[in-house]
């Protein structure tokens, strides 16, 4: 507990974060990392591999832009340093491993609070209650703006996809019981999320949870539940599985593992025309 405190002292976020749950989401992956960090090798492992991939073979050199760094467990920051002149680590919450990060490379790092959902300071000054129509047509309209530092040689979008909609969404006023408002939120968010990748001049790298698991204690799937197929990505170019929650973390009955997808360039901006 006393480690979640000072955490939640020390980051800097945007001014919803707290009140939308953002934070503590921040905070609640940071303590589960620590409690689960080896069931995470393999993930965090092919997370910086498809990084590695994408910009070894980035044409652009100049500037590369992290969305949802973190705590840039999933991205293999001192490579990015090494091959572009600018890293820009982008989250609503920004950690003190990326200000460390920036004390260390003060010339090539910079740590950007942002919103990349455009959408969280006008549901967080919501004067009322909101409908799931209402909340998900705030998500689908609204405006992110230009990239932070300026438009990227890279943009890679990492692991946010599922959450950058979910989790403000439960914490929003409901005006009346409906057990699809998060889901209504979570998908108009990852919808104009891709949009706006696609968007972007650079090359773009998206991974995301493609679907989540759920496996018994002997390896039999019990239940999966799509994520990116509802919202029209096509098959990713590369996948892999997530050990997020190991028995007894998230139930006593079952592991939770989520499949993550990596989609590259045109596959992202296929989703403009569905």
């Amino acid at each position: 507990m006393l480690r979640q405190f000072i955490r939640s002292i020390r980051v800097d976020a945007h001014p919803a974060a707290r009140r939308l749950g953002l934070v503590r989401e921040h905070i609640a992956i940071d303590a589960r990392h620590a409690r689960v960090a080896k069931a995470w090798q393999s993930h965090l492992e092919s997370s910086h591999a498809a990084i590695r991939e994408m910009a070894g073979g980035c044409p652009g050199r100049n500037r590369v832009l992290v969305i949802g760094a973190g705590d840039c467990l999933d991205v293999p920051v001192l490579d990015l340093v090494e091959q572009f002149k600018e890293v820009i680590l982008a989250d609503v919450v920004i950690s003190p491993i990326v200000r460390d990060f920036e004390k260390t490379l003060p010339s090539k790092v910079k740590g950007i609070v942002w919103d990349a959902t455009g959408a969280l300071a006008l549901l967080a000054g919501s004067s009322g209650p909101l409908t799931a129509i209402e909340a998900a047509t705030i998500f689908e309209q609204s405006d992110p703006g230009p990239p932070p530092g300026g438009e990227p040689d890279l943009v890679i979008s990492a692991n946010c996809l599922s959450q950058i909609g979910l989790v403000p969404a439960e914490s929003l006023p409901k005006a009346q019981p409906d057990p699809a408002f998060v889901h209504r939120c979570a998908q108009a968010a990852a919808r104009r999320h891709i949009r706006w990748l696609g968007e972007r001049s650079g090359r773009r790298l998206l991974m995301a949870d493609a679907a989540r698991l759920n496996i018994s204690p002997d390896g039999k799937l019990l239940r999966r539940e799509p994520l990116t197929d509802p919202i029209g990505l096509p098959l990713p170019d590369r996948q892999w599985r997530w050990d997020l929650a190991p028995i007894p973390e998230w139930s006593h009955r079952y592991h939770r593992v989520h499949e993550v997808g990596a989609w590259i360039d045109d596959n992202v901006k296929l989703v403009i025309a569905a």
